[in-house]
Formats: structure tokens, sequence, C-alpha cells
């Protein structure tokens, strides 16, 4: 470890709750490399992540280079939950920072990473997913990568979801495989179309099922302001509609998920026009910052999340 790091270590169990801290998150999570990250995973070439036009298998190379590059270590055998969509053998991507301890209390942070493909109607006929879900998935990574530099108390699941948009298979799968090996999972927090700020200012999100648990309230004392409730989420059913959902049934835990998309804000669901050059990355990678900030914080401090009483 160099002594920067040793620094942050240092830093991390001896101040962590400061302020000062989230500047040194900051300067390591910087916009240019979510730009990069985020223009990957949303190229043409991916043809909109799908799987059945193998768009999605080379979203999930780049994941899992990107898993090893910065010593997340695979969960399952080559980083891969496999199972069967529509005939088709796919995958989850499933690392963990550090080693695991099956008894060792677990907390999960996903994103789907699969889109809707291409259509050849059109001059533009890939559907590049950039706010949906290339944003989840890049604050995942950069998450990832952050917490990889220091070890913690709990293991810590990343997740990369398959067949999101054909009803949540990825994470049903993901979910009941887990719920079979006895895995201690105590919360989930799942990312989703963060690529734009809400219209109610910059750096902010709303979180589903957000009277479910403790988990918005927590995450204000930490960064004030950052988490707002959104009525639409209700209207909407958002709660149930995300990979968060899967989980909070096999487990009955805290699992939610976080996103900036207000109906509102971003013309471009499930459109042609999903693409970077219509985000707002220097939010996207604010929302990344405050996130990352947060979970070490409750990573730290052992912060309880649990379910409000019905």
């Amino acid at each position: 470890m160099n002594i920067y790091l040793l620094i942050l270590t240092l830093m991390l169990s001896s101040c962590f709750g400061k302020k000062n801290f989230l500047s040194e998150i900051r300067s390591q999570i910087k916009i240019n490399d979510t730009k990069n990250i985020i223009s990957i995973l949303s190229s043409d070439s991916l043809k909109g992540r799908d799987s059945k036009n193998k768009g999605y298998f080379k979203a999930a190379d780049y994941v899992i280079n990107y898993f090893k590059k910065n010593n997340i270590n695979p969960l399952y055998n080559e980083y891969k939950d496999i199972f069967y969509s529509d005939s088709i053998k796919t995958y989850n991507i499933v690392g963990t920072i550090g080693e695991f301890l099956n008894k060792r209390k677990t907390i999960l942070i996903g994103a789907h990473l699969d889109h809707i493909g291409i259509n050849e109607i059109g001059p533009d006929s890939v559907y590049n997913g950039a706010n949906d879900n290339a944003s989840g998935c890049v604050s995942v990574l950069q998450i990832g990568s952050f917490l990889s530099q220091f070890k913690w108390d709990y293991n810590i699941v990343l997740a990369l979801f398959a067949e999101e948009e054909k009803g949540l298979r990825g994470s049903y799968n993901l979910a009941s495989r887990m719920k079979k090996e006895s895995i201690n999972l105590e919360y989930v927090i799942n990312f989703e179309m963060i690529g734009k700020e809400m219209k109610i200012g910059t750096n902010k999100v709303y979180l589903t099922g957000y009277k479910t648990s403790n988990l918005a309230q927590e995450i204000n004392i930490v960064v004030p302001g950052f988490v707002t409730f959104f009525p639409k989420s209700k209207e909407f059913n958002l709660f149930q509609r995300s990979d968060n959902y899967p989980f909070y049934k096999a487990f009955n835990i805290p699992s939610q998920t976080l996103s900036s998309f207000d109906f509102e804000n971003y013309k471009y669901y499930h459109h042609f026009d999903d693409e970077v050059n219509n985000l707002n990355i220097e939010n996207l990678n604010a929302i990344i910052v405050s996130s990352a900030f947060f979970i070490s914080n409750f990573l730290n401090e052992k912060t309880k999340i649990t379910l409000n009483a019905h």
C-alpha cells in the first residue's frame, strides 16, 4: 500500500465521519473516468446490451475486466451467475470486495447492465441506454473501485444484472441463489437511471419504497438533503419494478433503488437518443461521490438499516 492509501486508511479509521473525507472521495472518483466508462457501456458497438444480439456479453466482458483490474474478486466462477432466459444462456456479473466469508454480514450494491437492443427501422438503430442503465452501472463500478482499497467488516457484493428489461429475471435468479446459499444479506442498494438531474436541483435522488425502511433517513444524516421523497414513485409502483424487489421478497430486508429519473426531466426513456451527450455527467459524478460517501460511512459506523413497521 502506498503512502497516499495509507493516509486514506488512517483517515478512514480515525475521522471518517468528518466532511473533509468527502473531498478525498471526490479526488478519486473522477468525472473523466465516469464519462469514459458510461461512454463505453452505451456505445453503438454494444448493440443496446441485449443478450439476443450478443451485445450484452460484450458489456459483460468489459465489466469483468474492470473488476479484475480493480482487485474485485469473483463471487462465482468467472464472476458469472448463470441462468437461462428465453432459452438463451446468460448471466449476472457478481463480484466481491476482499474475501467473502459466508457467516459475515453482507451488503449488495447493484444495477442492471442490460438494455433493449436494436431496431432496424430508422436512421439510428441502437437503443444505447446511457441513462437506462449505464448510469447505474458506472455508479456500481466507481463505488466498487473506491471501496476495494480498504478492508471492511462486511462482505460487499457488487452485482450487474442481466434481463432486467424482461421482468427482473437476473435479480430474481441471484436473489433466489443467495437465499438458498444462506448468505447473511443485510440490505441492498440498487442504482437506476441517475444520469440527469432532478427538477428540484442537482445532486439529489429519490428512493423507491421510501417508507419501507430507515434508509432515506440514515443517508440524509450523512449527506443532508441527498434523498428526497418522490410521490410518483408509489403511484407508478417503482419499488416493485427495479432489481431491488426480488431481494426484498426473498430476504425481507431493506432493498431499495436510488434514481433521479422523475418522468419530467428526461424525454429519452427507451429511446434511440438515450445517449451520453444528453446526460449531465457532472451531476452523475456528484451522485456517485455522495453515494460512495454514505455507503463508506454506513460500513465504517456499522449503521443499522432496518425495515419499518407496516
